[in-house]
């Protein structure tokens, strides 16, 4: 028997992650990746890719993509932590993703500057020590696999909020904690 395949696309749907406009989830997720692989800085780009490469061109054929498909794509809540537990299930499942002893499960946060976008509601001030500045950015925090095969994938992640008021709020520690305690 064949090692499990990732169905990208029933994983999105049983997360509520469904079509937009007639487009397929999975294939929106697949261009926002290409896009972004691609330096496209924005849908408006993403969209125009779409409609001069060949093989998305044949892709995305049947369907109208125009910018406010992709934009409007992310625009409301999904179960992203189901999605990502579901994700993290199948690759458990397959031989040659599995965790398994001598593997090792790396736990950061790292910034992601966005110097541009001002009305995101999960950027702030942070300080960037290896800069030695204050940047505006997103702080994520990741889980992520290093197998000893060498083989490295993210498992999950979590956007840390900066609280209004230090002291109240979740802590990197208190996302870290949540993430293991979801993986175990």
């Amino acid at each position: 028997m064949n090692a499990p395949e990732l169905d990208f696309s029933l994983l999105l749907t049983q997360s509520g992650i469904m079509k937009r406009n007639g487009t397929p989830s999975w294939l929106l997720c697949f261009l926002y990746v290409v896009g972004l692989v691609s330096n496209c800085s924005s849908v408006v780009q993403m969209a125009q890719l779409a409609d001069k490469d060949a093989l998305l061109k044949a892709m995305f054929q049947p369907w109208k993509l125009a910018q406010y498909t992709l934009s409007r794509f992310f625009t409301k809540g999904f179960a992203w932590t189901t999605f990502a537990q579901k994700r993290v299930e199948r690759l458990q499942q397959d031989p040659l993703t599995v965790l398994a002893g001598g593997d090792v499960v790396n736990l950061d946060d790292t910034h992601s500057a966005h110097p541009f976008a001002k009305r995101l509601p999960f950027l702030s001030w942070l300080y960037d020590h290896s800069t030695k500045a204050y940047v505006w950015a997103t702080n994520l925090v990741v889980l992520q696999a290093v197998l000893k095969s060498g083989l490295e994938y993210p498992l999950l992640y979590r956007i840390w909020h900066k609280p209004e008021t230090k002291g109240e709020g979740l802590t990197k520690i208190d996302l870290a904690k949540q993430m293991l305690l979801m993986l175990r």
